[in-house]
């Protein structure tokens, strides 16, 4: 492989992503980017905002991973507690499947939506929006057996029931109106289609006899692993089966690099202005993690992935006054400065999370060993993030449009 290829290939690295970001906050801290500034002085506001994040929901600090199985517990209920003790389960390995594919699908469907859904709950009630609200109905689509081609097993989900599916189910199971809503839900199908095409593409990772699930990569990799599962393989092979899913971030030759972009401005080598997070498949390797520990492995290795780069990581940087917008308010004048400003916020929050995680040790006297940047996501900078948006609705959405420039479907920020 030349060199080029391997270039390339680097931006599938968690480590690249890493490197990436650290290198514009450098930038951004001596005032050489065109988007972005930071003060760092403000970063004790952002750390007291994630320890009262952190202490108002985990109070005894027993923290589970970051991931999706939180949004499933939305108003105080253990949906997958329910389901999984009435499926029981008749191996480890047939709930890791299971539990694996309805974490895949879940951060998958992940996607913009319209502004103003709220989903409801159809067995408790309970009411959701934003993420949560999207993590609930795929809950439930998994729950109906809508994902499965086996009615017999309909906690499943298969490649060919994801490129068959119809718009019409789609509406009725997010709740969507099929006429105001009908350009989400095509793109909603053509991003289903396009998950089982690569699923069925990939049948050395994701088939098993006549099955084509993307569970089935987890219970491939426990088998051949030891004790533990390491977290930078899933997220190599994730990657390399799934980039292409992701339309609209950068290509370079017949190489789809899936959620990573080109910064007009970057100078230097060939792809150093090309810029990763992949913050859809990372949050998969996150959601894992707690699939692969009930069946009996360990995930190792999380310190290499990175914080998501979402909209609630941004959210606290700007509201702590750490990260500042130095054109959120003017009309840029070409698609080229309105993705690098997205890039810019981004990537500096991801390296600004790094910085935060590492106060946050030092603040509670505890080595990141046992404060691991998974459980700071989840114990506090998401949800401080998350309960800014909740509480300035217009400036979320002034957010949502700064993150997400073009429309792309599969960021799930408002556009």
């Amino acid at each position: 492989m030349n060199d080029s290829a391997n270039s390339v290939l680097a931006l599938f690295q968690p480590e690249e992503i890493r490197r990436k970001a650290h290198s514009l906050l450098e930038k951004a801290s001596l005032g050489k980017l065109s988007h972005v500034e930071v003060d760092l002085s403000a970063m004790d506001k952002a750390l007291v905002a994630t320890l009262e994040a952190t202490k108002r929901n985990y109070p005894d600090f027993q923290i589970p991973p970051y991931g999706v199985w939180r949004d499933f517990e939305t108003g105080g209920i253990d949906r997958w507690g329910a389901l999984a003790g009435a499926r029981a389960f008749e191996s480890a390995e047939e709930m890791l499947a299971s539990a694996a594919d309805l974490a895949a699908i879940s951060i998958y469907m992940k996607t913009r939506r319209p502004d103003d859904w709220v989903f409801q709950d159809p067995m408790t009630g309970t009411e959701a929006s934003g993420t949560e609200a999207s993590a609930l109905a795929a809950f439930h689509m998994f729950a109906s057996g809508a994902f499965s081609s086996d009615m017999g097993d309909p906690y499943r989900v298969d490649a060919e029931t994801l490129i068959r599916m119809e718009t019409v189910e789609l509406a009725g199971a997010l709740q969507w109106d099929p006429q105001r809503d009908a350009d989400l839900l095509g793109e909603l199908q053509a991003h289903l289609k396009r998950l089982g095409e690569a699923l069925a593409l990939r049948s050395d990772l994701f088939s098993e006899g006549e099955d084509t699930r993307p569970g089935l990569l987890a219970t491939q990799l426990a088998k051949n692993s030891g004790s533990a599962v390491d977290a930078g393989t899933v997220l190599d092979r994730l990657l390399e089966s799934l980039a292409p899913v992701w339309k609209g971030g950068a290509v370079s030759g017949d190489i789809t690099l899936g959620d990573c972009f080109a910064h007009s401005e970057a100078p230097g080598p060939e792809f150093e202005n090309f810029y990763p997070f992949h913050m859809c498949a990372q949050e998969i390797v996150y959601s894992l993690v707690e699939p692969f520990a009930w069946a009996g492995w360990e995930v190792a290795g999380l310190d290499v992935l990175t914080a998501p780069a979402d909209d609630r990581h941004v959210g606290l940087f700007v509201k702590s006054g750490v990260l500042k917008i130095r054109d959120a308010d003017i009309g840029l004048s070409s698609a080229e400065a309105l993705q690098d400003r997205m890039i810019e916020l981004r990537e500096v929050s991801v390296a600004l999370t790094d910085r935060l995680a590492d106060m946050l040790c030092a603040e509670l006297d505890v080595p990141s060993e046992q404060l691991p940047l998974s459980c700071i996501l989840e114990a506090g900078s998401a949800r401080a993030g998350g309960l800014i948006l909740l509480e300035n609705e217009e400036e979320a959405k002034k957010l949502g449009r700064l993150l997400n420039p073009g429309a792309v479907f599969w960021l799930p920020f408002r556009a």
